[in-house]
This record gives C-alpha cells, sequence and structure tokens, in this order.
C-alpha cells in the first residue's frame, strides 16, 4: 500500500509522498523532522515478499554501492537502515528533475546539445566503472535532469560490483532475479541471455539511450514480455538506421522533428554518416566490437562535434580529406580562392604573351615581306638605270643599240 507511510517516520524523517514505484520496491519524498535543520531526501524501501531474501540481499549491495560513489552527476548516498520490522531503506540525495528524454524534448533542445548532455552522463557512468561498478538500468528514468540543466544518475539497485571478492558473498542472491529486474528496451543482448555482465554492457545500454534521444524513438519494437521475444528483438534483429528511424512517417516523428528543432530532411542528414556509425558500434552485439569505455565513446562524440574523423567510420583518405575540408572550411575557401586568382593571372598571362608573340611574328613576317619588295624594287630601279646608260653614246661608243 502506497499510501501507509505517508505521515510516517523513517529514521529522522518524515514521508512527505510518494515519487515512483521500482523493481526493488517503492520511493518517497520526506523530509527531516529536525526544526532546526530542513532537509528533503528521496528514500527508498524495499518491501518483502517471495524474494524477500534475495531482495534484501541485493539492497544491502545498493548501499555498498551508492556509499563509494562521489560525483557530481551521481545522486549522492545519505543514510541507511531498517525499520523496526526489518524493511531495509536507505536515504539518497533528492532530485528535482525530470527524465533526460523528456527534458531535451520539452527543452526543444538541437542534436549538438542533447550530444553535449550525453556526454556528461557518459563521464558519470565512466567514473562508476573505475570504481568497478556497472550500472546496467541506464533507462532515461533514471537520469533525471535538473532545471539547471545539470544531468543526475539515480538507482544503481540491479547494478553489478565487478570486484569478485566483493560480489562472490552475493552470488548465489543475486543469480536468480539479475535477468528478471532487467528493463528490457534498455538491455544488452549478453543482460537477456544471462551471460556475464561487464562495463560493455553499459556501453551497449548508452548507444540505446543516445539512439532515443537522436532519433526520438527507441531501436527494438518488443512485441511482447516474453523472453523469446525479447530475446528475438535484441539479440538477433539489427536496429534500423537513427537516420532512417526519423524518416518514418507518423505522429511520433513529426513530434520528435519538432522537439529538436530541425525539419525531416535536416534532421536525417545530421544523423545520417557519423551519428549512425557511433549509434551502431555503441549496439554492436558483440561486446568487444564497441567501444572500450563510455569515455571513449563521448570522444568520439566530440571528434563529431569538431568534424574530426571519428574512429567508429572506417578511415579513408576521401573521408578524412571531406572532414578536413568541413573543419577548416573558411582557410581553405581562402586558399581555394587564392589559388583561382593565381590561376586566372597566369591564364590571363599566357594568354596576352601568345597574343604580343603572334603579334610579334606577323609584325615581323611583314618587315621581311617589306624587304623583299624593296629589294625587288631596288633591282627593277637599278635595270631601268642600266638600260637608260646603254642609249649613252659615251657608254655604247657608237654601236647600234637594239631590243636585245
Amino acid at each position: 500500500m502506497l499510501s501507509s507511510m505517508i505521515g510516517d517516520r523513517i529514521g529522522p524523517y518524515r514521508v512527505l509522498h510518494t515519487l515512483g514505484v521500482g523493481g526493488m520496491g517503492d520511493v518517497y519524498l520526506a523530509e527531516r523532522a529536525a526544526a532546526d535543520f530542513e532537509q528533503k531526501v528521496a528514500i527508498k524501501v524495499v518491501h518483502g515478499g517471495a524474494l524477500r531474501r534475495g531482495v534484501q540481499s541485493r539492497f544491502k549491495i545498493e548501499r555498498q554501492i551508492l556509499a563509494q560513489l562521489d560525483h557530481p552527476n551521481i545522486a549522492h548516498l545519505l543514510d541507511g537502515g531498517t525499520l523496526p520490522d526489518g524493511t531495509a531503506y536507505i536515504v539518497m540525495e533528492y532530485v528535482d528533475g525530470i527524465p533526460i528524454d523528456v527534458y531535451c524534448d520539452t527543452n526543444h533542445l538541437e542534436v549538438s546539445a542533447r550530444l553535449q548532455l550525453f556526454q556528461v552522463v557518459c563521464a558519470a557512468v565512466h567514473y562508476a566503472h573505475q570504481n568497478l561498478i556497472v550500472h546496467r538500468d541506464l533507462k532515461p528514468s533514471n537520469i533525471l535532469v535538473t532545471r539547471a540543466g545539470v544531468p543526475k544518475l539515480l538507482d544503481f539497485g540491479i547494478a553489478k560490483l565487478l570486484d569478485d571478492g566483493r560480489a562472490r558473498q552475493h552470488t548465489l542472491a543475486m543469480t536468480h532475479v539479475d535477468l528478471r529486474i532487467m528493463t528490457p528496451d534498455h538491455a544488452s543482448p549478453e543482460q537477456v541471455r544471462g551471460q556475464p555482465i561487464t562495463t560493455s554492457s553499459d556501453v551497449y545500454v548508452l548507444g540505446v539511450l543516445l539512439y532515443k534521444l537522436l532519433a526520438g524513438v527507441g531501436p527494438f519494437v518488443i512485441r511482447s514480455m516474453r523472453l523469446t521475444d525479447i530475446e528475438r528483438a535484441i539479440c538477433e534483429k539489427d536496429p534500423p538506421l537513427a537516420s532512417h528511424a526519423v524518416a518514418a512517417d507518423g505522429v511520433t516523428a513529426a513530434e520528435a522533428i519538432v522537439a529538436r528543432n530541425s525539419t525531416a530532411g535536416r534532421l536525417r542528414r545530421t544523423l545520417k554518416g557519423d551519428l549512425d556509425n557511433i549509434l551502431c558500434k555503441a549496439m554492436h552485439k558483440e561486446p568487444e566490437r564497441r567501444y572500450g569505455s563510455p569515455q571513449q565513446m563521448a570522444n568520439d562524440i566530440q571528434r563529431h562535434l569538431d568534424g574530426k574523423p571519428v574512429i567508429a567510420r572506417r578511415d579513408t583518405v576521401s573521408y578524412r580529406s571531406a572532414k578536413f575540408v568541413r573543419r577548416h572550411w573558411l582557410p581553405v575557401a581562402a586558399g581555394i580562392s587564392m589559388v583561382g586568382m593565381i590561376l586566372a593571372f597566369a591564364t590571363t598571362t599566357y594568354v596576352q604573351s601568345q597574343r604580343i608573340a603572334a603579334e610579334r611574328d606577323r609584325a615581323a613576317q611583314a618587315q621581311t615581306r617589306a624587304e623583299i619588295e624593296r629589294g625587288r624594287a631596288e633591282e627593277v630601279s637599278t635595270f631601268l638605270v642600266n638600260l637608260f646608260k646603254l642609249s649613252d653614246p659615251e657608254q655604247n661608243r657608237g654601236n647600234q643599240v637594239t631590243a636585245r
């Protein structure tokens, strides 16, 4: 009965109302009862039942996990204990926020802003991995964003300690409930199959989360909650590319486009290429072919935002060249313009030199013809002069001058 604890005291806290219901119990908003100290907190209380022993064991693990995490984007553990009837509870930082997908859509964040917010989530998950912790339930409702735009990770209730020494004490209690308390549409293939869970599983689920943040829909269509249908959808079928998912007609696609402050064509062009490849690499069926860590995924997203080549795409000369041009389009454009001007100047100079050479050749030819004509004129003149000389009596000495 959710309302049975309203007004009750849990340790030094007074329960105000229910915040939500989870797989392990209920979460309440409470305030510190002391008059000289005001503080609102979220209290998670485990309810008993058939799995009481296993659930209580996992709850103790959650307390251990939260106690060792100190990150600005992870909800802090403040207190913990048990109720008089033996029911365990933990007191956590109260996060006054909304799920990350709702926050992005409500504020009409563009793709670049969503990517930057997602990078913060990756940093928080990477921090948890460095502390040997896998979250395994990175769905939007477990990532709340405050009014200031700060994302906070919640609910490490189904997380797994990677430290075998600590986890071995709870192995039997955990084994039979791991699979049942997963969120089907935010579970990795190895989680669905009951295989060993590693940090790569969180990378996969981060890919699922990013897919929804970008495309507005999830990558999988699960027909029913039967394990066979879940396994078929997640483990056997490849999801459509995010750029193709937003191309679908319907109210959902239209709302997603409006929420991203874009148009259908522009959103498809934005997701096509690097972002499609980043999502495919993160959600690869084979764990070893995914990103090595959430930080590596965040770094690849940053390379995309900076216009640099991403590791999720096969490296080619044409791809790198295109990326270089896009990244430095202004100096490249200036360089191309300069080269064009130089080529134009060189072409103009060459054409003009050819014209000058042609004119020079024509002038030389005219001069040659003039000299030939002058030579001919001189020869005619000399001939006529000599002809008149022959008729001179002093020259012919009385000889008869004939036509010959």
